[in-house]
């Protein structure tokens, strides 16, 4: 069992994040539609696992994969197999190590309208402009990597807190 590693927040994953950016959109040639920046390392004042800064990457028709991976590759990501989040509308996902003093990275490429963009995006909203919302995932975090949890545990405790966040920003209603 891998030891959950936290890293306090670091000011320059969002400059990482924007360089990545950057760089994604020059290399894949307009194939990319949007990226935005998720994840623990996109939440302010918050700890994040591993300090691996995430990246979602949005492509409008999912017919261009093939020929964005080229790109995405030329830029040291290397696809991950067996990606646990395919299931919920992930396309791809690829890592890219740490380098010297350069974060490591993982990208998700998905469709820039479909349900995992709007739920990731919404959710980093929420936890950052949604009052207590950032102390309280940066706590539970703190707490998780104290009582030693296996990966497995942590992302589902973040899961079931990502769910109480978004039942709160929809005032409680389910969804028909």
């Amino acid at each position: 069992m891998s030891q959950l590693v936290l890293y306090a927040y670091d000011p320059r994953w969002p400059q990482s994040f924007e360089q990545m950016k950057s760089s994604l959109r020059f290399a894949a040639e307009g194939l990319i539609s949007e990226v935005e920046h998720v994840g623990g390392t996109a939440i302010p004042a918050a700890p994040a696992r591993d300090g691996v800064v995430d990246l979602l990457v949005g492509v409008a028709d999912e017919k261009h994969l093939a020929e964005v991976a080229p790109y995405i590759e030329g830029l040291r990501f290397t696809p991950v197999d067996d990606s646990k989040l395919t299931e919920e509308g992930v396309l791809a996902e690829y890592r890219r190590p740490r380098y010297g003093s350069t974060p490591a990275y993982r990208l998700l490429l998905t469709s820039a309208e479909g349900d995992f963009w709007q739920r990731a995006v919404q959710f980093r909203q929420a936890i950052s402009h949604c009052g207590g919302s950032t102390e309280r995932y940066a706590n539970l975090k703190r707490r998780l990597a104290i009582m030693g949890v296996d990966g497995a545990q942590y992302e589902l405790s973040k899961v079931v807190f990502f769910r109480h966040v978004e039942e709160q920003q929809s005032g409680g209603k389910e969804e028909e």
